[in-house]
């Protein structure tokens, strides 16, 4: 049986070799690139190709992540198949990462079996979530009005935020300034204060600590 080729992509040299030996041990996977940046991967893949991306959803300030990295390599490597591994395990995330060209998404919280499983079933060409996401999504989606308005887990979602919107509240939440972000993404600042602006009229909240607050809602069990 032909070997899965596999590159990873992780900013943590722990988590990155863990992962490469690991993956390395299995049954007719072959590990042909382990990248810490975004930019090496992209050139790394023209001369070892690959047939499954293991990629981190949100890597440094100064690093193409999310949706741009994925919608950049679906273009430049259509034949690849993108399996999100994160600690960003949330419905918005996830729903946001396969809609824009994702296969599969599993939260660093789950084992190594899972995925190994989800590598399997991604590289096959068909879509991986766990059980529970699955669910979850679906709530998400079927949903045409909160039962609580206080309930806010499914908040993020059922804004309807743009993706770029999507991208600034993330960064926003893992600390980052408004002009850092806007070096991220190549935007003007007057831009990323815009988006902020319009998600949080959105998702209903009027301050950083709001915005705080209801992240904490969202992430919990």
């Amino acid at each position: 049986m032909k070997p899965i080729r596999i590159a990873l992509l992780d900013d943590h040299a722990i988590v990155r070799h863990g992962l490469a030996n690991t993956l390395a041990a299995e049954s007719n996977f072959e590990v042909v690139g382990i990248y810490d940046r975004s930019r090496d991967l992209i050139i790394g893949l023209a001369s070892a190709p690959a047939d499954l991306l293991l990629l981190d959803f949100a890597l440094g300030p100064d690093e193409m992540d999310g949706v741009s990295l994925i919608r950049a390599l679906r273009v430049k490597f259509p034949d690849c198949h993108i399996l999100i591994l994160s600690a960003h395990h949330d419905p918005a995330t996830v729903g946001l990462a396969m809609r824009v060209g994702a296969r599969g998404f599993v939260g660093k919280g789950e084992d190594m079996v899972q995925l190994v499983k989800a590598i399997r079933k991604v590289a096959t060409g068909a879509v991986y979530l766990s059980t529970d996401m699955t669910y979850r999504l679906a709530e998400t989606v079927t949903s045409d009005t909160r039962e609580d308005p206080s309930d806010a887990r499914d908040a993020l979602v059922q804004a309807e935020l743009t993706s770029r919107e999507q991208e600034v509240i993330r960064c926003y939440l893992a600390g980052m300034t408004v002009s850092e972000i806007a070096e991220k993404f190549n935007r003007s600042i007057k831009t990323i204060s815009t988006q902020k602006t319009s998600a949080f009229r959105k998702l209903g909240v009027t301050s950083n600590n709001e915005l705080f607050k209801l992240n904490k809602i969202i992430g919990s069990p």
